[in-house]
């Protein structure tokens, strides 16, 4: 595993605001990433192979952001991020654009709580148009993209995460028929996210979430006892966690055997673990929990979120 900072681009829940729920609007917006797609055109039905390493993971993560107009102007790449209560908006673009800057208010990092400048504006995402929107400003170079898409705007609506197409799917209709290749797991909400719990580490049972701005997965400090337990010989290295707000925070991270969640499960993976600020806000300090970003969802054909009836989708590739 190679040295560095380990990327944790997320804003986690805005303290001190409510949640900015927008109307649900009717059909579906298809979000292409702003970068080629890593399957050559024409070729949507070959099988999918889930990347080998975390390089490849990064260029993932890059690719799947969605194109919103900003007061009309645009489109600019915003990371959809599900471990986010609040959309954001980069200090680079508020410039360019002349956003009005509003108060300050508290956010929840991952070393613990920061204020950040506000600002008003109008969100365009496919045909669907989100006015007076209040979003926190944040240094262009921890967000990695334009703005950060938040729970706040899938209230009552699927995101689908479909990494064979390099796309994402948002829309309010019913679900289709399930695909017999397909696999749901029920899902509680916990500040608005949804919660897995069909998914364990080496036999552990764990309360996971789908993190879809983070590129890497980690797990809290009790998960951490637990696997130096159940794998002593595994080789163990440092790296820092940045946050979106700017803050960072010391991890350990090592190849870890046997995570699973639902029926897909990983031989040996690299796990980072560290004590978060939002784990502590979850009250998720005695109890095994992880965050599982992009380098996990990606091993799926597609994950659909369903924030309406609170369910997960998977789909594993037709090789597995």
């Amino acid at each position: 595993m190679a040295q560095g900072a380990l990327t944790r681009r997320r804003l986690a829940t805005l303290i001190g605001a409510g949640a900015l729920w927008s109307p649900v609007a009717r059909g579906a917006i298809l979000m292409s990433p702003t970068a080629s797609r890593l399957i050559p055109p024409g070729s949507s039905e070959a099988p999918y192979a889930p990347p080998t390493n975390l390089a490849t993971v990064a260029d993932v993560f890059r690719r799947m952001t969605a194109a919103v107009m900003v007061n009309g102007q645009g489109p600019f790449a915003f990371v959809v991020d599900t471990g986010a209560n609040q959309s954001v908006v980069s200090d680079v673009l508020a410039m360019q654009l002349g956003l009005p800057v509003g108060p300050p208010q508290a956010l929840n990092g991952v070393a613990g709580v920061q204020q950040a400048p506000t600002t008003v504006a109008t969100l365009k995402i496919g045909d669907r148009s989100h006015a007076d929107i209040v979003l926190s400003v944040l240094p262009a170079e921890a967000i990695g993209g334009a703005g950060i898409l938040g729970l706040d705007r899938m209230e009552g609506q699927r995101l689908t995460l479909d990494f064979r197409r390099q796309m994402m799917r948002i829309d309010a209709q019913s679900p289709p028929s399930r695909h017999p290749d397909d696999f749901v797991l029920k899902a509680h909400r916990r500040d608005g996210q949804l919660t897995l719990v069909d998914a364990d580490l080496a036999g552990v049972k764990l309360v996971a979430f789908l993190d879809s701005g983070a590129q890497n997965t980690i797990g809290n400090m009790a998960l951490r006892a637990l696997a130096i337990t159940r794998s002593p010989t595994s080789l163990w290295s440092q790296t820092p966690v940045l946050s979106a707000t700017g803050q960072t925070i010391m991890a350990q991270m090592a190849d870890l055997p046997r995570l699973r969640v639902g029926t897909l499960r990983l031989p040996y993976w690299p796990v980072a673990f560290a004590d978060l600020h939002t784990f502590r806000m979850w009250n998720l300090i005695d109890r095994p929990a992880i965050l599982l970003g992009v380098d996990v969802l990606s091993r799926f054909e597609y994950v659909s979120l369903d924030f309406a009836r609170d369910e997960v989708r998977f789909r594993l590739p037709r090789a597995s």
